[in-house]
């Protein structure tokens, strides 16, 4: 995994319980000895890498980022190990007000072994891009610095693209409840398969809710696209009282004051991590958000089988939801216990002072 500074292991990668000589060791598999004249031996006797590393250390506990160990705990209980997870539960002591848990897997098979019915499974699929492909238009065309973007990303074959959305889109429709939801992020040419698919698989269409983009990739010989598409999908049919529905407050409201929950979205941001490493394709949070929000109660479960940055899974615990989820890359769950660690808990649990990880033994249950 490419980080560019020892800031970044501790605040996006490996933020938990560690010894320094651990941290010194995570630090050097990351290549950041290798940096800047980082193993240069310093005044102290060590080489550079491991100053900075403390420095940075010492920088987030005085921003309250990092705290000394206590009696409170966050953890992550993994099976398997810190580097390569296969299962990960998150456990909260004291209180544990909700379950997530994350799974490594294809989507298809995350889906069904999920241990109870779903009540909405939140999907941004590959588009079948070339993302993972360093030779792909997509690369050349958007110009991003990889060095700042997370390993692993695994792309689809755009030949194999309908079997790969048939197979995952039918394990969703067995695992929702009666009345539970699908709903598929994809670009505007992927929206008509995704809603044909599921309608094969026996879901109900309900919207096609169209999520405006800021810049659209300049074309001559077409118009832009300028928009991407979330495709709701409901298992049974629209006037099943097993269906929930809240109007989101936050949507703009009618001359008469009623909320006016339009499918034209607007108002959702360009999701950015400026100077911190980043997922190769994420969600905005606010979006992911009101979907939780209108189509599922508190304490509901909510799973996203492509896990990618994690942001579904962050957006359930700050909204009060249970979650489960996976993905083909081992980074996606590393670096969404990271993120679960290093951002969600201190904001909506302060009084949490320790936050470690676990290994299991091998095969042993998480």
């Amino acid at each position: 995994m490419n980080l560019r500074t020892e800031a970044d292991l501790l605040l996006t990668l490996e933020r938990g319980c560690y010894s320094l000589p651990e941290l010194y060791r995570l630090a050097e598999q990351a290549g950041l000895a290798d940096r800047n004249g980082g193993r240069w031996i310093i005044q102290d006797g060590q080489a550079q890498f491991k100053r900075r590393l403390r420095s940075a250390l010492q920088t987030l506990k005085r921003q309250g980022q990092a705290r000394p160990a206590g009696t409170g705990k966050a953890a992550w209980l993994i099976e398997g190990s810190t580097a390569r997870p296969r299962r990960a539960l998150l456990i909260w002591l004291p209180g544990d007000p909700s379950g997530v848990e994350l799974v490594l897997g294809a989507a298809a098979t995350v889906l069904a072994q999920a241990d109870e019915p779903i009540d909405l499974v939140v999907a941004d699929p590959p588009w079948a891009l070339g993302r993972g492909d360093h030779r792909s238009a997509y690369r050349r065309t958007y110009g991003r610095d990889h060095s700042q973007v997370v390993a692993g990303y695994v792309d689809v074959d755009p030949a194999e693209y309908a079997e790969f959305t048939a197979e995952w889109i039918t394990a969703a429709s067995v695992a929702l409840r009666p009345g539970g939801y699908l709903a598929v992020v994809t670009g505007a040419q992927q929206a008509a398969r995704v809603q044909v698919t599921a309608e094969d698989a026996g879901l109900t269409y309900v919207n096609s809710i169209a999520i405006a983009r800021r810049f659209g990739l300049y074309t001559r010989r077409r118009f832009v696209h300028q928009h991407h598409r979330v495709t709701l999908l409901t298992k049974g049919p629209l006037n099943t009282p097993d269906r929930v529905f809240h109007l989101p407050p936050e949507m703009p409201r009618g001359r008469t004051g009623h909320i006016y929950a339009a499918d034209l979205w607007t108002d959702i941001p360009e999701q950015r991590r400026r100077n911190l490493l980043r997922y190769d394709n994420a969600l905005h949070p606010t979006l992911v958000s009101r979907l939780i929000r209108a189509t599922t109660d508190p304490e509901d479960l909510v799973a996203d089988p492509f896990l990618g940055s994690g942001t579904t899974a962050i957006a359930a615990l700050q909204d009060g939801r249970r979650f489960y989820g996976g993905d083909l890359n081992i980074e996606s769950l590393r670096f969404t216990m990271a993120r679960i660690l290093a951002e969600v808990i201190p904001a909506i649990r302060p009084e949490i002072e320790q936050l470690a990880l676990f290994d299991t033994p091998t095969g042993a249950p998480a």
